[in-house]
């Protein structure tokens, strides 16, 4: 499995497309990149199961209540 990822994502405030660099040499990763256009932040979840050779990346505007 390669470790430097590119990933066209959709922003969840504004629905503009933002690029990211996904690094999976550290293992899972909970990180936050601002969008170009609206500079609201966007929480991306990144998991990466090995069993499968997969890397499952979960994109949200970490807004949402859990209740």
């Amino acid at each position: 499995m390669k470790s430097l990822y590119q990933q066209r994502i959709s922003c969840p405030h504004c629905g503009h497309h933002v690029f990211v660099s996904l690094d999976a040499s550290d293992g899972d990763q909970d990180m936050y990149e601002d969008c170009a256009a609206c500079c609201n932040p966007i929480h991306l979840n990144m998991h990466i199961d090995y069993a499968n050779k997969k890397l499952e990346l979960h994109v949200d505007s970490d807004d949402e209540q859990i209740f």
